[in-house]
Parts: C-alpha cells; structure tokens; sequence
C-alpha cells in the first residue's frame, strides 16, 4: 500500500478534477461532485497550508479510490 504525503489544496483540487470532480457551488466551502459515484466532497476557499496525511487519507476514501489511485491522479 503506498502512502499518502502531505500536499497543498491546489494540488489536490486539480487531482479531484484529474479523477472527474466538477465544482457545483462556491460560498465558504467550493463543493465538488462525481455525476457517476454521486459523491460531494467540500474544499475551503485559500488555503495556505497544505493538507495534512490524517485528512488526506479521510478524503481519499469519501471519493472511493486506494491511495495508489489517487497518486497516479
């Protein structure tokens, strides 16, 4: 099993994108949507630090994909 490191939000939204995430609504939080798994994940606005291995892993299994998956993203 590969592990996760650390990354910063843009990095991570342009994986979401990659993985076929579409933004549906932006107010605090940008809110991204898979049609096909029916899955939203929330995403702050700005973010300057990068998101950390513990809420790295939570995100990777609300989209439903090994973290093998993600890094070939």
């Amino acid at each position: 099993m590969s592990k996760l490191r650390s990354i910063g939000y843009k990095e991570f939204v342009r994986k979401l994108i990659k993985g076929g995430y579409i933004a549906i609504r932006k107010s605090k939080h940008i809110i991204y949507y898979h049609r096909e798994k029916q899955i939203t994940i929330p995403i702050p606005h700005k973010h300057s630090r990068d998101i950390q291995r513990g809420l790295l892993n939570k995100l990777v299994k609300e989209m439903k994909i090994t973290s093998e998956e993600f890094n070939k993203l």
